[in-house]
């Protein structure tokens, strides 16, 4: 497996691994009406692609949303075929060492537990739990589980 920051022609690449794990997982909770922009969010920092094969097989980015707050894990996926073999793990250290700031915050959703157990094993502390600010496609809210890890 191979890491590199994304590039523009990663994208279309990027959206068929979006639409697999959006079909399997449910992620995103709604599919996107223009699935480049939901992956660069409002104060997108930079974001990193994994390979595995010559094939795109997993995805994050950091985005500091709120100037006042830590920068935020976002839009970390990784192709429901190529689960298991330490992808999320790998992206997340290269996000995690990337940064400057002392601290990163991620949130996820309560029915993760895959994901949040991950996060936990690598030392991230979950701080709160809070009510989404977006209703899945039954209507139902789910509750987000909010975690930060001090790098430094």
């Amino acid at each position: 497996m191979h890491i590199r920051p994304r590039r523009d022609d990663d994208l279309q690449h990027l959206v068929r691994v979006l639409r697999r794990t959006h079909d399997e997982d449910g992620y995103p909770a709604h599919w996107p009406d223009d699935p480049t922009v939901w992956l660069t969010p409002p104060g997108h920092l930079a974001a990193w692609t994994a390979w595995s094969s010559g094939s795109l097989v997993g995805h994050v980015g950091l985005a500091v949303p709120d100037s006042d707050a830590a920068p935020l894990v976002t839009r970390l996926l990784v192709h429901p075929d190529h689960r298991g073999h330490g992808t999320a793990d790998a992206l997340l250290a290269t996000a995690e060492g990337s940064v400057e700031s002392p601290l990163l915050r991620l949130d996820v959703t309560e029915e993760s537990p895959g994901a949040w157990r991950l996060y936990e094993r690598r030392g991230w502390r979950m701080t709160h739990r809070s009510p989404a600010d977006w209703a899945k496609p039954d209507g139902s809210v789910p509750v987000l589980r909010w975690y930060e890890k001090r790098l430094r």
